[in-house]
């Protein structure tokens, strides 16, 4: 919820902290890049078009890579 939050919010700091607190305990990654997509598709895709293909990209490459280089992309 936080991490959602700070993405509503513009907060990129908030939202790396919270993305790197929800890793760090064990939050699958595939979950996370779940909830960007949706967040990208319901909220943030109207003030910027480009957030659900950026979204899209990181699940993908996430996919292929897998972790720890995949979450690099979920933070971009």
């Amino acid at each position: 919820s936080a991490f959602i939050k700070s993405i509503r919010g513009s907060d990129p700091d908030g939202a790396l902290y919270w993305l790197a607190r929800m890793l760090e305990a064990g939050e699958d990654p595939l979950f996370v890049v779940r909830r960007m997509v949706i967040l990208a598709a319901e909220d943030v895709g109207l003030a910027d078009p480009n957030a659900l293909p950026q979204s899209t990209a990181a699940w993908e490459a996430y996919e292929r890579l897998g972790s720890p280089e995949g979450e690099l992309a979920i933070a971009q």
